[in-house]
């Protein structure tokens, strides 16, 4: 596929519930194995030092492998984040333990560096991948920071020269063979799933939250869990309300990737990310269950014959912009997302699709829809659907309030290219 990285992003789409709560916050002392490390904490451990409970997965707080009152210490020093170092295990099922505070970091992940802006501690990060410098508006300050090279070849000695304490990295990239194992080991790689993962709501709960914890900005991140729950509210209840019978068919396709555009597209099914938006917004995607699996993966994705398409009558089109030139923060208008749109409309027998004829063919850009902003993409998708339903649904205002949080003097009804067109 044309575009490797971008493919290796949607690999570590998840599927996770959509209820708060109903997650584990993968940090030790997180006794009783919920979504918090809180005083009910202190309780279960000492239950289990009494004999009275069973010892959890994470039950051992300092990591030394027993369980006694140095753990319960440790809790105590979580819960009022004066911790000196804690132990998580990260989206690699790693077990790491870094030194608190965090103070020097290096960035790999876009979605990680949209976290620390929405956490107010971008001034932590002393390196950042190639990709930040061409992004000033989405990073005014962290596209400034030392260039560390991109992931497929990391440059350890542009990494090291910027001193960091820690490197957050995706699940597979860069690989632990060309980073982690030529690191000393007092620098810790934390690894989280990829751009487009995480969109089922408590993979990002839990990610905002730990993150939160490991850089001492808990407030923040509650800031942005709030936001989060509040724009879900707006849309899971109506879009329960629908029957299965009376959702509306989607079709959902990637920006092309094949050499013979107009008889075979880049479809995207179930295990990703732009899928799993489409399902929360009431939709049902026609492709999932008819495209090939990506290598060993759950993931759907790859070609679909342009003629199936015609069989299914979409009623909905979406196509995930994403490539060379879709920066929806830097690109000054949609004349890109526009063309998408009328790629996708005269393609051959398409003016017979139920979709083209009633003017329903959309366009979201990755970084816009595939992100911690995922809340707002997610009002834009079932207004688009449900345009009677979801009337009153503003999602440019949703989105504008996460630009605030992120702290960006940006105008997302005047600047930038994030979708198209207008709901």
């Amino acid at each position: 596929m044309r575009n490797s990285i971008a493919i290796m992003l949607a690999i570590c789409c998840l599927m996770l519930s959509a209820s708060a709560g109903d997650y584990i916050l993968h940090i030790f002392g997180n006794a009783n194995l919920d979504d918090n490390i809180d005083e009910q904490d202190l309780t279960d451990l000492q239950n289990i030092i009494d004999g009275k409970d069973k010892q959890t997965e994470l039950a051992d707080a300092d990591h030394n492998g027993k369980i006694d009152q140095l753990d319960i210490a440790q809790v105590e020093r979580i819960i009022n984040g004066t911790q000196t170092e804690i132990t998580i295990i990260d989206s690699d099922n790693k077990t790491v333990t870094v030194k608190q505070p965090l103070e020097r970091l290096v960035i790999y992940t876009h979605q990680c560096a949209e976290i620390l802006q929405l956490l107010g501690v971008q001034d932590k990060v002393v390196g950042v991948r190639d990709t930040f410098a061409q992004q000033p508006n989405r990073f005014p300050e962290m596209s400034l920071d030392q260039n560390i090279g991109n992931g497929g070849e990391p440059d350890v000695e542009a990494v090291l020269k910027s001193k960091p304490d820690a490197i957050l990295a995706y699940t597979f990239y860069p690989t632990e063979e060309s980073l982690d194992a030529k690191l000393p080991p007092k620098v810790k790689v934390l690894r989280f799933d990829c751009e487009c993962s995480g969109l089922g709501p408590n993979a990002m709960r839990e990610k905002v939250k730990l993150l939160g914890i490991l850089l001492g900005a808990r407030e923040k991140a509650n800031e942005y869990l709030e936001w989060h729950d509040r724009c879900l509210s707006l849309v899971e209840k109506r879009i329960g309300d629908i029957t299965p019978d009376n959702r509306v068919k989607v079709y959902l396709e990637s920006t092309p990737e094949g050499d013979k555009p107009l008889v075979s597209r880049t479809a995207i099914g179930t295990g990703h990310a732009a899928h799993k938006l489409v399902e929360m917004a009431g939709g049902v995607n026609i492709a999932a269950g008819h495209l090939p699996g990506y290598e060993d993966t759950p993931m759907e994705y790859g070609e679909i014959e342009t003629e199936w398409v015609l069989s299914q009558n979409p009623e909905v089109i979406v196509g995930r912009a994403m490539g060379k030139g879709i920066r929806p923060y830097e690109n000054e208008n949609n004349s890109l997302l526009q063309k998408y749109v009328e790629d996708i409309k005269g393609l051959p027998g398409f003016d017979n699709i139920s979709a083209v004829r009633s003017d329903r063919a959309y366009i979201i850009t990755n970084d816009y829809a595939v992100t911690p902003n995922y809340p707002s993409a997610l009002m834009l998708l079932a207004k688009w659907f449900y345009p009677d339903q979801f009337a009153d649904l503003d999602p440019q205002a949703a989105h504008q309030e996460y630009a605030n949080m992120m702290g960006l003097d940006f105008d997302v009804k005047k600047k930038g290219a994030f979708f198209y067109p207008e709901p």
